[in-house]
């Protein structure tokens, strides 16, 4: 990913524990102090929404039927979802811009 500011380029990759841990929609660049956004692709949505609702039924199947094999498959498709991202992230998203300009309406 592209993890320079859209307004100065320099790069954020380097952010406040606060900011890496909880992702916010918008965040002010710590050099330029511009408003930023973050710029999420369309196949991390997929991706995230897909593993969500595979680790809901899996639990609730394994709730129903009592049964820790499915248990442990619920577990295994929450880790398998939490290592997709990233690896989507270094390979086919490698050139797509995390932040991006944020388009604030004209003054009333």
């Amino acid at each position: 990913m592209d993890l320079r500011c859209p307004h100065c380029r320099m790069i954020l990759k380097q952010r406040k524990l606060s900011q890496a841990i909880v992702a916010r929609m918008e965040i002010d660049c710590p050099h330029c102090m511009q408003r930023i956004g973050l710029n999420v692709h369309p196949a991390e949505v997929v991706i995230a929404l897909f593993d969500f609702a595979i680790v809901i039924v899996l639990a609730a199947l394994a709730y129903g039927y009592r049964s820790q094999d499915l248990v442990l498959a619920a577990l295994g498709a929450a880790m398998a979802g939490a290592l997709a991202l990233p690896l989507l992230q270094k390979t086919w998203l490698r050139n797509w811009p995390r932040y991006a300009r944020l388009i604030r309406p004209p003054d009333a």
